[in-house]
């Protein structure tokens, strides 16, 4: 796809959401959440885009991922973007999405490393409702999260309103902002002890960022969250969504190993690459957990196609 036609592509999209949120602002809750699912849902339905969606999954994790992961990717998807639209029209608290996602016993691995007082990084993978989860996190630990500057200003006003919404704390990362001044700044979030979500499953740009191994194939994936974890002395928590067939899920947490390697690149690529496997594991166990799988860039990587 040629430049110009990305961008226009990404015009209309933005464009569309602005008209679906104008459009929707006066209904209530459900109907906010039904249209929405009701949408997806007719798109989920679509052979050629199932197809899609199912084939990248094979294509990274194997033949053996069962069509009902093309399904059941959709159909969190109507779950998703219907409580994100309620959540952006009356905030997180409002909804019934603070009774729909839920902890299981092991957020005692959360709480372990906040009362540790040396903040959390928390470090996920774009799992489908991610930032609701996050947003359920702020209402036990203070949370911190990211928010890249944009230069459109209607498309900056809705991200702002949306991770307000979420009830967070958040960062904002203006476009020319220094990696050092960037990375200062997270430093001194976790020094307040407070956690700072990331999401590592990012890729990165020919010579940045580190090379891991990631669905067979060498990847360069960006690896702040592990640098500023070791340079904060902070622990770096796992979280993994359990789906329910009713809507809605509950989060697990687990501890990631601690560095063995006194050579700091070294353990840096080493934690980076055990992220990795572990990312690869939850996500052979439920495929359709992952938004990216329609996403152009990681599209194009496991196709072997330049973005």
């Amino acid at each position: 796809m040629s430049k110009d036609l990305h961008h226009l592509r990404r015009a209309l999209t933005q464009r569309a959401i602005g008209a679906a949120i104008s459009a929707t602002a006066r209904l209530p809750i459900g109907g906010q959440r039904s249209i929405l699912r009701g949408a997806v849902s007719l798109a989920g339905a679509t052979p050629m885009l199932r197809r899609r969606v199912l084939a990248n999954m094979r294509v990274a994790l194997g033949e053996q991922v069962p069509e009902q992961a093309a399904r059941l990717y959709f159909q969190q998807a109507g779950w998703l973007l219907g409580s994100t639209l309620a959540t952006f029209h009356h905030g997180l608290a409002a909804t019934p999405v603070v009774k729909e996602i839920l902890f299981d016993r092991t957020v005692d691995v959360l709480d372990r490393a906040m009362a540790a007082g040396r903040g959390v990084v928390l470090a996920t993978p774009h799992w489908s409702g991610h930032e609701l989860g996050a947003g359920i996190i702020a209402t036990r630990h203070p949370v911190a999260m990211l928010i890249r500057d944009v230069g459109d200003a209607e498309k900056a006003d809705r991200k702002a309103r949306w991770y307000k919404a979420l009830g967070g704390q958040t960062v904002r990362r203006p476009l020319r902002e220094s990696t050092t001044r960037d990375a200062l700044a997270y430093l001194r979030i976790l020094k307040s002890g407070q956690v700072l979500a990331m999401t590592p499953d990012l890729l990165a740009a020919p010579g940045e960022g580190l090379v891991v191994t990631l669905f067979g194939r060498s990847a360069r994936l960006h690896a702040g969250a592990f640098r500023l974890a070791m340079t904060a002395g902070a622990p770096i928590i796992r979280c993994f969504p359990v789906w329910r067939s009713s809507g809605g899920f509950t989060m697990t947490f687990e501890d990631s190993p601690p560095p063995q390697s006194t050579d700091r690149e070294a353990a840096v690529q080493a934690c980076a690459q055990d992220w990795c496997n572990w990312f690869e594991e939850r996500l052979r166990q439920n495929p359709e957990n992952w938004l990216f799988w329609l996403d152009r860039r990681w599209n194009a990587f496991l196709h072997g196609r330049a973005p």
